[in-house]
């Protein structure tokens, strides 16, 4: 067989679907047999003191792709979303809908589960200690929940819980303790609710929905397709964080569009700007915007961030290099998210943008300046 036709082949396979790398975990607990990223998975979930199991918990399932050679970027996230049953059982199914191309690559699967009153478990690491977990497996796996402490801290439970609209709403109490911990008040004593709905209407969430308009985005990159408005899945929504996302309808990440923002007082904003610094793939120091920012690159993604201490406000842009096509874009991006600070609010869990825009030219009066 000749080279050309071999190269040939692995390309076909590669588009095919994307590379699978190694799971770290265990097929079973009783074998060091590797498991399989793609799933399926299945497990129960239980009191760590009664071993009883806990029904109606929140298990959020998430396959994490990224792409490019050399330098990876990320390429976005599939999720699994339930509760467990009665008897504490979650089953979650491989994805059917995987991403392609030739460089793209499922790099991590992460279980989630939250149940009020008790600390959050992730597959990854382990709440407080960031301690690498070493017992998750892809079949028969226990989850035993450990009860919440009073001397523990909601703001960093909610840091540590990430997942997405589920996880955002199932933990959505949290953000009120939360708040009055950034304040340096500690979280006071919250009584069970009589119901889902009377959680939502006392907890007032962030809402960075004012910062950037479709029409603001489109002015600066001359996009003209429709987008689809929503929130970034990568971290849970609360009184102090929120996010904003563009996702170019019909297009590839490369025309997203992504804002989140941290509203969490000068010293926390701080030591938030900080870890971006460290976390952001290639980021570098600027001083184009704001008290501090940073530059960041990563595959198609391109990444700003600043500081507001003042206001005590940290903000993150990413711009795939699709949409915006030259540096200068994505800073321009960030003046007009730093001139609509100001505007920001707080609004019912629930609530913010879900809007999918018309094309450009087609504006209707519901939707014109900011939405």
């Amino acid at each position: 067989m000749s080279t050309v036709a071999v190269a040939l082949g692995v390309l076909a396979v590669a588009s095919c679907g994307p590379l699978i790398e190694n799971a770290p975990f265990a097929v079973r607990p009783d074998t060091l047999q590797l498991g399989d990223l793609l799933g399926p998975f299945d497990g129960t979930v239980v009191d760590a003191e009664t071993e009883r199991p806990i029904g109606s918990a929140t298990v959020c399932g998430s396959w994490g792709f990224e792409r490019g050679i050399g330098l990876h970027g990320p390429a976005g996230a599939r999720e699994f979303n339930l509760e467990t049953s009665a008897d504490g059982r979650y089953q979650i199914p491989r994805p059917d809908d995987l991403a392609t191309g030739g460089s793209m690559r499922l790099r991590r699967f992460t279980l989630i589960v939250y149940r009020r009153g008790y600390v959050a478990y992730r597959s990854d690491f382990k709440f407080g200690s960031d301690e690498v977990r070493h017992d998750f497996s892809q079949h028969a796996n226990k989850v035993r929940l450990e009860k919440w402490l009073p001397t523990m801290e909601h703001r960093r439970h909610l840091a540590f819980l990430g997942g997405g609209q589920a996880m955002a709403k199932a933990a959505g109490w949290e953000a009120q303790p939360a708040s009055l911990e950034y304040e340096g008040q500690g979280a006071p004593h919250v009584a069970e609710p009589k119901g889902e709905a009377a959680v939502s209407a006392s907890v007032q969430m962030l809402d960075v929905s004012p910062l950037l308009s479709v029409e603001e985005v489109r002015g600066v990159t001359g996009f003209a397709g429709e987008f689809e408005v929503g929130r970034l899945a990568d971290r849970v929504r609360s009184d102090v964080f929120d996010s904003r996302h563009f996702k170019a309808k019909g297009k590839p990440e490369a025309f997203d569009v992504g804002v989140r923002v941290w509203a969490v007082g000068s010293a926390a904003a701080e030591e938030q700007f900080s870890k971006l610094v460290g976390e952001l793939p290639a980021a570098m120091a600027t001083e184009e915007i704001g008290d501090r920012s940073l530059r960041a690159r990563g595959g198609d993604v391109l990444g700003l961030a600043f500081l507001l201490r003042e206001k005590g406000l940290v903000v993150q842009l990413s711009c795939g290099t699709s949409q915006c096509t030259e540096p200068g874009m994505v800073l321009r991006l960030a003046k007009l998210v730093e001139s609509h600070v100001g505007e920001l609010r707080v609004a019912p869990e629930g609530k913010g943008p879900t809007e999918a825009s018309p094309p450009s030219g087609k504006t209707p009066a519901a939707t014109k300046g900011k939405p």
